[in-house]
């Protein structure tokens, strides 16, 4: 890959912005978090750039992602912008989605994998909205529509590769995985109780997601080229 020094700068934007997020330094925050989706994007943009335009659709997801990322970090101080950032993430799904739909198609993937993990993808989202919306009645039509999203966009993943082929499915699935960890932290933590060191597990999860889902991404393509 070209530009792998950039990974290593978001590794270490994405300490800083844990830090930085763990010791409520929102000035450090305004640099380290918006930071993180443009590197991932140039990182991304550099070496898939003759793939085709199914870029388009994980380039969106990471642009959205980064107005996500700072709707949410805005919301620490003047509130009430939670929701925006709650749309915007349910765009970067979306593209997400529409880009393993893609790429599955690209890989030939064949039959679904074991149905168990779909059942079991589905008992853990309704388990979380069942924990999770009595105590947000306001958000409760929003947040019930963004966990289907992310459900959808984990789904998509674990069908878009061939399990007996190549090994850059784990990083993709793993990162698909932990987006789904940091959403549900998040979730249980602003609207069910207080979770002990929220902010570092929130933000590690998130941002190994996006590293994760990029770089697998970014090995799917260059093996179809």
């Amino acid at each position: 890959m070209r530009f792998r020094f950039l990974v290593f700068i978001y590794l270490f934007a994405l300490a800083v912005e844990i830090f930085a997020n763990l010791g409520q330094n929102i000035q450090v925050e305004y640099f380290s978090k918006p930071a993180l989706m443009p590197l991932l994007i140039l990182y991304f943009a550099v070496n898939a750039k003759n793939a085709g335009g199914v870029i388009y659709a994980m380039l969106g997801a990471l642009v959205f992602s980064w107005f996500g990322d700072v709707l949410l970090l805005a919301d620490k101080q003047f509130k009430s912008l939670f929701i925006f950032g709650l749309i915007a993430f349910l765009a970067a799904h979306l593209c997400f989605i529409v880009y393993f739909l893609k790429i599955r198609k690209l890989n030939g993937a064949p039959k679904l994998p074991n149905k168990l993990g779909f059942v079991a993808l589905a008992a853990y989202t309704i388990s979380l909205l069942v924990v999770v919306v009595p105590n947000a009645p306001a958000l409760a039509v929003p947040v019930a529509i963004y966990a289907l999203a992310l459900s959808t966009m984990v789904a998509t993943s674990l069908a878009a590769f061939d399990f007996n082929e190549k090994t850059y499915w784990k990083l993709c699935l793993a990162g698909t995985f932990l987006f789904m960890v940091s959403d549900s932290i998040l979730a249980v933590n602003r609207f069910v109780a207080p979770v002990a060191l929220a902010p570092l597990f929130i933000m590690l999860t998130y941002g190994l997601a996006q590293l994760l889902i990029v770089e697998g991404s970014l090995r799917n393509l260059k093996d179809l080229q």
